[in-house]
């Protein structure tokens, strides 16, 4: 064998090697069973999806998924971004959000017609020396919606890259909407809430117990006032309004189920304990910090708290403080917590660095989850501050305006971690590191359209798809074998390895295989053998003119060299068009088309050559089987 030939079968070998090293995870995650996947995934997450991320990925149309069309809530972003909030502003924000879901308009330009109807102007709510005319102010607002659905696609995108879903599409769409579309997912309603959640993650003190206790007496005061048919102006002295008929029967309403003859047991009582035992509200002992509300009369609560009299009451007991729900219920899931909090925000969640799920190391918390946070150096310095200055006091960690965590601070941490525990199960903590690595989105996003593609749907397309590959390759294989004999043995053989070079490729680059890209392969495989028949009916003209076999096929392959080379970079050109200027299906279909057409360029012309001059030079040959 010629130095040439050998050199040519090294590297024919070398490519192959490394194709095997590059479909191996593939072939691996494919052949493990659901119950396989599951377990080396609770086992060993970061193993599970390093795995996951060599293989090559299905699109939406193969092994379904979720295609959803979020939308920025621009209300509440322009409601954050105001100042001078009143009422007047609050009824044209509900009136301008109406006409746009009919109408589908500018938003800034319908608010500040609505503005202008109600004697007002827009440059009253977002004045500042920077801003002072209306134009000004519109091009502000402008900018920050722009800039804020810019900021939460990259989020999005963060917090869906970290959730392990291969090759997702995230792209934007008109001026307030992303598009998002996840391949291979199989829960959906966790998927909605991590793409859904605000992630606002504040820190902030509590109120102290004396404080607590003192709001909790009046406000169940007041309450018993209100339902019950007995004289309670005793009890609370001034501070509260006096109902008016129709006051007290709205609250009787909220408390249907409380007779009248359990209203006259209520005032009757004096402890908020046996209050609590009547249906009210109380304050936990075990705490006597948290108030816990009964979960059947939620709802009833909210709307008592709204209340100017429980606002008034709260001013002047409580002034600079806010009711926070917690995040669950507790007791046997029988009632819901409520933290009376400071409104000061003492420490944010953009001073997170790092978060990560694990098992809670608490005793009195076995089998359930927390995450571990980092903090940068400013937050970590801030934090110090805080909890040194706060020994003795708690701590509300609070997301989304959910109290998650309310710990003692016992003493200075200076190591900037905190933990948020109680979590449930190891998604729950998981997500929840997701969206605080991530950060928070700096608007809610509203889900305006989702559909799921069911797994039977892909799993029909694979098999078609496949179906059509393996028939088709078949095919070739027969007519090639039929014609060429024993040459057309080697550029299947060829075509074979071309097959696997083109996955191999895909897997390298975490390409996403798509059912226009299996019609890629498939335009592909054609395109290898129209390379190998042209080569070959090349050497049948120059056998026929009387030359020896060696330098028939030395002349063949020489003279449809360039014939090959022009059809196939012409074809990368418009493939390359296609992928760059395409979306979705047609980058898929084009994709595959181009490392299709480099595969079958170096099987065709190297690999099928090295094999022919492989035999020609170790054998007598007197006659090519073509």
């Amino acid at each position: 064998m010629k130095t040439n030939t050998r050199t040519r079968f090294i590297i024919i070998a070398i490519v192959l090697i490394i194709a095997a090293y590059f479909l191996y995870p593939t072939f691996k995650f494919n052949m493990m069973s659901d119950a396989e996947k599951e377990k080396l995934k609770l086992e060993n997450q970061k193993a599970y999806f390093n795995l996951k991320a060599k293989t090559i990925n299905l699109g939406l149309d193969l092994q379904g998924g979720m295609h959803v069309v979020l939308e920025v809530d621009v209300k509440e972003l322009l409601k954050r971004l105001a100042t001078n909030k009143d009422d007047v502003f609050l009824r044209a924000l509900e009136e301008t959000e109406k006409q746009v879901e009919v109408s589908d308009e500018d938003f800034i330009a319908v608010l500040d017609k609505v503005l202008e109807q109600k004697k007002t102007n827009i440059t009253r709510y977002y004045y500042s020396p920077d801003r002072r005319t209306k134009t000004d102010v519109i091009k502000y607002l402008r900018k920050q919606i722009n800039e804020s659905v810019d900021r939460a696609l990259e989020i999005l995108r963060n917090r869906v890259d970290e959730f392990g879903v291969s090759e997702p599409i995230i792209q934007k769409q008109g001026d307030r909407r992303i598009i998002v579309e996840l391949a291979g997912v199989t829960n959906p309603v966790r998927v909605r809430k991590l793409i859904g959640r605000t992630a606002l993650l504040e820190f902030k003190i509590l109120e102290d117990n004396v404080i607590s206790g003192k709001v909790a007496e009046r406000i169940n005061n007041y309450i018993q006032s209100k339902i019950s048919p007995v004289d309670t102006t005793e009890i609370e002295k001034g501070d509260t309004v006096a109902a008016g008929g129709e006051e007290a029967t709205s609250l009787e309403k909220m408390f249907a189920g409380d007779t009248v003859q359990q209203a006259a047991e209520i005032a009757k009582k004096d402890s908020i304990a046996e209050l609590f035992e009547e249906g009210l509200f109380y304050l936990n002992p075990r705490d006597k910090q948290t108030f816990l509300v009964p979960v059947e009369k939620e709802t009833k609560f909210r709307r008592i708290l709204q209340s100017p009299e429980i606002q008034k009451i709260l001013t002047e007991e409580a002034p600079g403080a806010e009711f926070i729900w917690g995040s669950k219920p507790v007791y046997n899931g029988r009632y819901l917590p409520l933290y009376l909090v400071r409104k000061n925000v003492e420490l944010s969640g953009e001073t997170i660095t790092d978060a990560f799920p694990q098992r809670s190391r608490d005793p009195m918390s076995y089998g359930q989850y927390e995450v571990s946070l980092t903090l940068n150096d400013d937050g970590a310095r801030t934090f110090a501050r805080v909890t040194g200055a706060n020994v003795g006091k708690r701590l509300a960690i609070v997301l989304d305006h959910k109290v998650y965590l309310a710990p003692e601070i016992r003493v200075k941490i200076n190591n900037g971690r905190a933990v948020i525990t109680g979590l449930d199960n190891i998604d729950e903590a998981q997500d929840l590191s997701i969206v605080l690595k991530a950060g928070a989105l700096p608007a809610p996003v509203k889900f305006m359209e989702e559909r799921t593609v069911g797994p039977s749907l892909g799993k029909d397309s694979i098999t078609a798809g496949t179906y059509s590959a393996i028939l088709g390759l078949f095919l070739v294989v027969l007519f090639m074998i039929f014609y060429y004999r024993l040459s057309g043995l080697v550029a299947d053989l060829a075509l074979i390895l071309n097959i696997i070079f083109i996955m191999a490729v895909m897997a390298y680059f975490h390409a996403t295989l798509t059912l226009p890209g299996i019609a890629g392969i498939i335009l592909t495989i054609g395109m290898a053998v129209d390379a190998n028949v042209l080569i070959f009916e090349r050497v049948r003209e120059e056998l026929d003119k009387g030359k020896t076999i060696r330098a028939s096929v030395d002349v063949g392959y020489s003279k449809a060299f360039i014939t090959i080379v022009d059809a196939n970079v012409t074809t990368f050109i418009a493939g390359l068009v296609l992928y760059t200027y395409g979306t979705g299906p047609i980058q898929g279909f084009a994709l595959t088309l181009m490392i299709g057409i480099l595969s079958s360029l170096f099987t065709a012309i190297v690999v099928t050559r090295v094999i022919f001059d492989y035999v020609l030079e170790t054998r007598t040959v007197k006659k090519l089987s073509i």
